[in-house]
């Protein structure tokens, strides 16, 4: 997982840099305190995730957020600012979360679990292979998620922007989601990939 972290103070930067890589031993990581750089870094590099303060003297995060959002559209934004008013503003540019200093790591590892667009370089050949392998195995552990996630089946169809008939084939094995939309039901249900392969018991 790539992620800059853009703030105009560094205690903070150092700060979630350090618990991130707790999290996350294996992340890549970069921060910065100027606004300027990270429209720098952002027009050079990809990432899986941005943090940004919203408060930032050169360009507001919230303006860095908006051209993500244009030039970048499946970049989880995660907002980070000691004010609660930027709340409503902020949810134009469709971010992943929205965290109030001072940030612990219970804060963030909530918001790396609710990520809106998932993190594809997670996914692996292996995995997607035992998927694929497994059709029955693959449409117990949707409805299993489902159930755990307290959705109905509309209510999930609507979610993914699908028709009912396809959760019924999905759950049912006559059909098999595609890529991207396992993806996408790994994100919505909060399943891992690996979670929804395992299938209920037999009673």
């Amino acid at each position: 997982m790539r992620i800059l972290i853009a703030d105009d103070h560094q205690m903070i930067v150092e700060g979630l840099e350090l618990d991130l890589q707790d999290i996350l031993p294996d992340a890549d990581i970069i921060g910065t305190t100027s606004a300027e750089e990270a429209l720098r870094i952002l027009s050079e590099q990809m990432f899986d995730v941005v943090f940004l303060d919203i408060d930032m003297p050169e360009v507001s995060g919230l303006t860095i957020g908006k051209m993500l959002m244009v030039n970048h559209p499946t970049t989880n934004i995660v907002y980070i600012t000691g004010y609660e008013k930027y709340a409503l503003e902020s949810y134009e540019s469709n971010p992943s979360a929205f965290l109030v200093k001072p940030i612990t790591a219970q804060k963030l590892r909530f918001a790396l679990d609710h990520l809106r667009f998932p993190i594809a370089s997670s996914v692996t050949d292996e995995l997607l292979a035992e998927f694929y392998a497994g059709k029955s195995a693959l449409s117990s552990g949707i409805k299993k998620c489902r159930e755990r996630r307290g959705l109905t089946k509309e209510q999930l169809a609507e979610r993914m922007g699908v028709s009912l008939t396809t959760v019924f084939r999905w759950e049912s094995g006559a059909r098999t989601p595609d890529t991207l939309s396992l993806l996408h039901l790994a994100n919505v249900l909060g399943c891992g990939l690996d979670d929804m392969l395992e299938a209920p018991k037999s009673e």
